[in-house]
């Protein structure tokens, strides 16, 4: 993992894909370290980088970054980079998914300790009036009313994708626990609140587990 102290966090980009079938994971998590030593950590302003996989055998990249220009400029920097040709060597270029985001709270770094990231995103429901700034408060409560009490939680923050579109991050433990927080949602009376805030249509959810 790298994880840099470089001041507020504000911008998420999350990548997911899978690898070419005749590609060993193994030799995938050699080519992101690689990618990470050679490249990533070199841009200015990134300041995090996680590797995960899931249970259906997909992967993908977290990255945190101080601004939306330091994201951009290592966005059309990556294609050039060496690393990054022999990394994407090894995927299919058509399962590749690139979700940025701006982070709405003060986020200062990637917490310690954490081997599970849950990543959900959703659009609020269709016709109805919305409030950006009452979603933020709901999360807020879920934090000190729900999530404070589960000593597995490490970090919790909202996103916004694009105008129509945010998105949940939480980091967490372990995996077990962060489906049992995840799932516990329809129970308490705080988080229900936000999960009648958006469209369950919409919603495109997994767990994501640390690799390096």
């Amino acid at each position: 993992m790298m994880n840099k102290t470089l001041g507020t966090l504000s911008v998420l980009g999350f990548a997911r894909y899978k690898k070419r079938e005749a590609v060993n994971a193994s030799d995938l998590i050699e080519a992101v370290l690689d990618w990470r030593r050679g490249f990533l950590d070199h841009q200015a302003g990134i300041a995090a980088h996680c590797f995960l996989g899931n249970l259906q055998g997909h992967f993908a990249d977290l990255i945190l970054a101080v601004d939306q220009t330091s994201y951009d400029a290592m966005v059309q920097a990556h294609p050039q980079a060496a690393a990054s040709q022999a990394m994407a060597a090894l995927l299919k270029p058509e399962s590749i998914r690139l979700t940025p985001s701006r982070i709405l709270k003060d986020f200062p770094a990637l917490p310690e300790d954490f081997a599970c990231v849950e990543f959900g995103s959703f659009r609020p429901v269709a016709g109805e009036a919305f409030d950006e700034d009452r979603l933020l408060e709901v999360s807020a409560q879920i934090e000190a009313d729900y999530l404070s009490r589960r000593p597995e939680s490490r970090a919790h923050f909202l996103a916004r994708i694009d105008p129509a579109t945010y998105a949940e991050v939480a980091f967490v433990q372990n995996l077990g626990a962060a489906r049992e927080i995840c799932f516990g949602y329809q129970d308490n009376n705080t988080c229900r609140q936000l999960l009648e805030m958006f469209d369950p249509r919409s919603v495109d959810l997994d767990f994501w587990f640390v690799l390096a």
